[in-house]
């Protein structure tokens, strides 16, 4: 910070020095005189940017990220100045689209961003992770864990879906409104394997409709990085134990709606504590990060806790067995409807009656015996 003192010593030398040349006039643009309390809270404004870098870098964040942030558009390195202006106004055209239809897209109303995060291992967007996790190993790049999830009613949620999605923890969810679909991401390939498997033979509800639920074509790439903090605990839900009274839903969402892509699905109070779900895990560690370096959440520790989703699917309920029920009558006798048939000593034993020559066995074997007839 540079202070002109030019004004001060002309004041001093008289009215013969009040005029000034042009070079001092050019010379005096460059500078700029502030009030020393002003200075000190630049200062302390600029000590508060370097620890806010330094934390989010170490939470994670990669450098690139961090610049988009800070400066909107990524920082064209110094060989990038020397091509021409059309050049550059190209490339800052798309970052203003995005810009403005960003309040559209959380609605599902804006163009489809689901290429962000969407994307296979040979995607550039590892790198964004990579970079700040010091690792080049990945972990599961080919795993099929995206599920698509088609025919969602209308003014379906986030939350639905949270709620009607069961057998793992979800990694992503993203909700495409306009096409009444959603892409859901399990952490890991066989739990999602589980939930294809059981909505097969069950079938799935969202909001009370039945909709189906299939593989997605495009599969979530799970960053070394994100990995590495699912391992050590790190979910999609937040957890602020010791909230302090002042902080209240309102407050959170306000605090969170700047970050892209970050739905907030809910925030429960209970016994001091604060539990937050969002709709991802890498957005959830950006949340974390941007909240442990506010003041106003400062003495309160900021955790995850465990996914709902993780929870195993109902059991079915099986029917029971009607049995039939015992009457409480006398049994009573049915007569033999051809009791009058026989006749007084024409019963015979059990091998049958024998009536002229043709013997008639009980058996339904008949048999025809030799009669002699005489002339």
């Amino acid at each position: 910070m540079s202070f002109s003192f030019a004004k001060l010593d002309n004041q001093s030398m008289g009215p013969s020095f009040q005029k000034t040349s042009p070079n001092t006039e050019l010379f005096s643009r460059d500078l700029v005189t502030i009030s020393k309390s002003e200075y000190q809270s630049l200062l302390q404004a600029s000590n508060h940017l370097n620890k806010l870098k330094e934390s989010l870098l170490n939470g994670g964040l990669s450098q690139e990220t961090l610049n988009i942030l800070i400066y909107d558009t990524p920082p064209c390195p110094p060989s990038a100045h020397k091509n021409v202006k059309g050049r550059s106004a190209a490339n800052r055209a798309p970052r203003n689209e995005n810009s403005a239809s960003h309040n559209e897209r959380l609605n599902g109303k804006g163009a489809d961003e689901e290429e962000d995060v969407m994307t296979d291992s040979h995607s550039d967007e590892k790198d964004d992770y990579g970079e700040s996790s010091g690792s080049t190993e990945s972990f599961g790049q080919n795993d099929q864990r995206t599920v698509l999830i088609r025919g969602l009613p209308d003014r379906a949620t986030h939350k639905d879906i949270a709620q009607a999605v069961r057998g793992g923890p979800l990694l992503h969810i993203y909700l495409r409104a306009r096409e009444h679909s959603a892409s859901v991401s399990f952490v890991d390939e066989a739990p999602a394997q589980e939930f294809l498997q059981h909505t097969k033979a069950h079938g799935l509800y969202v909001a009370g409709k039945r909709v189906e639920a299939l593989w997605n074509d495009r599969q979530f790439y799970l960053p070394p990085y994100v990995r590495a903090k699912i391992n050590n605990g790190a979910t999609r839900n937040l957890a602020i134990y010791n909230v302090h009274p002042h902080i209240t839903e309102a407050v959170i969402r306000e605090d969170l709606e700047h970050i892209h892509n970050l739905i907030v699905i809910s925030v429960k109070f209970k016994r001091g504590n604060a539990f937050i779900s969002t709709n991802s895990v890498h957005n959830a560690l950006f949340a974390r990060s941007c909240m442990m370096s506010r003041f106003k959440y400062k003495g309160m520790r900021i955790s995850f806790y465990p996914d709902e989703c993780r929870e195993q699917f109902a059991k079915m309920p099986v029917a029971p067995k009607k049995e039939l029920p015992v009457s409480s009558r006398n049994p009573i006798s049915v007569p033999n409807r051809f009791h009058l048939l026989f006749l007084d000593g024409a019963e015979d034993d059990e091998s049958g009656d024998h009536h002229d020559g043709v013997s008639i066995n009980m058996n339904d074997n008949i048999c025809w015996t030799d009669n002699s007839v005489s002339a």
